[in-house]
C-alpha cells in the first residue's frame, strides 16, 4: 500500500514538473518578440511619370521618384532630378521606366543665345533614322526660335508643268510631319571689337533633321528642284499626323469662290 502511494506521488510530481516546463516555455515565447523578416534594401530612382519621346527635352513634370530594389536597379539609373531635367532623351522612355544616364545628353545655352549639346551629331540620331540638312531659307528657320529638340512640319511649293498648254501651275503641300530637329547649323559669329560686348550668335544656315532614308530623298528632290521650302513648328504635345489636301489654284477657286476677272466694258 505504501509502495502504491509512493508511485502516485511520484507520477503526480512528474506531471507537475512537465506542466511547469510547458508553462515556462510558453511564457518565454510570449516575452521574447518574434523578429520581423529582413526587408531587401531599396533606393529611390528617377522614372518617367509621362511617356517621353526620343529627341524630347525632359521636363520636371514628366518625372517622379519610385523606390526600386537595389538588385533590380538598371545600370545607368539616375537618382537626382537635377541630373535629368533639361536634358534630351536619345531613346523613348515608357511610363514607369527608369531614365538612364547613357540615354541622355546635356543641352546648354551658349553665350550667343543658341542651344548646344555635349553629344556628337551621330549620337543624337535614332537608330532607324538618318540626319539630313534642311536649308534655312524661310523666315522661321533663320529666326533662331527653332532649336534642338523641337519638332517641325515641312511645307513645300513647287511648279508642276502640264503636258498641254494651260495645264500645270504651283502646288503647295505638307511633305513631312512631326520631324525632330537634332541640331542647328550656324555660320561662325563675327569677332566683336570691344572686349565687353557679349558674343553674337552666328547666322543660322540650316537645320539637321532626323528622317527615314526615303524621306531624306524626298527632301533632297524638293530642294534640288528649286521648291520653296518652309517649316511650321509644333507644340511639344502635338504628335498627330494630319491628312492634308495639297493646295492648287483649283483648290483655292473651289474653296473661296475665286473667279477670273473679266475685262471692263
Amino acid at each position: 500500500m505504501k509502495l502504491r502511494r509512493g508511485w502516485i506521488f511520484y507520477l503526480a510530481g512528474l506531471l507537475l514538473a512537465i506542466g511547469a516546463g510547458v508553462l515556462a516555455v510558453l511564457a518565454l515565447r510570449q516575452a521574447v518578440p518574434t523578429p520581423e523578416p529582413t526587408r531587401p534594401p531599396t533606393r529611390p530612382v528617377i522614372v518617367a511619370k509621362q511617356a517621353i519621346a526620343a529627341r524630347q527635352v525632359v521636363l520636371v513634370e514628366a518625372l517622379e521618384v519610385r523606390d526600386f530594389l537595389v538588385d533590380e536597379i538598371p545600370s545607368g539609373a539616375v537618382f537626382r532630378m537635377e541630373d535629368v531635367v533639361g536634358k534630351v532623351a536619345l531613346q523613348p522612355v515608357a511610363i514607369g521606366q527608369p531614365l538612364l544616364a547613357q540615354n541622355l545628353v546635356s543641352l546648354s545655352t551658349s553665350s550667343a543665345g543658341g542651344i548646344t549639346t555635349t553629344a556628337k551629331l551621330a549620337a543624337l540620331l535614332p537608330a532607324d533614322k538618318i540626319g539630313v540638312v534642311l536649308p534655312a531659307t524661310d523666315l522661321l528657320s533663320r529666326s533662331g526660335d527653332v532649336d534642338t529638340g523641337d519638332h517641325i512640319d515641312i511645307l513645300a511649293s513647287i511648279i508642276v508643268l502640264g503636258t498641254e498648254q494651260g495645264e500645270g501651275g504651283q502646288v503647295t503641300l505638307l511633305t513631312l510631319q512631326d520631324v525632330p530637329v537634332v541640331k542647328t547649323l550656324e555660320e561662325a559669329a563675327p569677332q566683336q571689337s570691344g572686349g565687353n560686348q557679349p558674343p553674337t550668335r552666328g547666322k543660322i544656315i540650316g537645320l539637321v533633321v532626323a528622317v527615314d532614308p526615303q524621306d531624306a530623298l524626298t527632301l533632297k528632290y524638293f530642294v534640288d528642284a528649286g521648291a520653296n521650302v518652309s517649316i511650321a513648328v509644333r507644340p511639344p504635345a502635338l504628335t498627330s499626323i494630319f491628312q492634308i489636301v495639297p493646295v492648287t489654284l483649283n483648290y483655292l477657286a473651289d474653296r473661296f469662290g475665286l473667279q477670273v476677272p473679266q475685262p471692263l466694258p
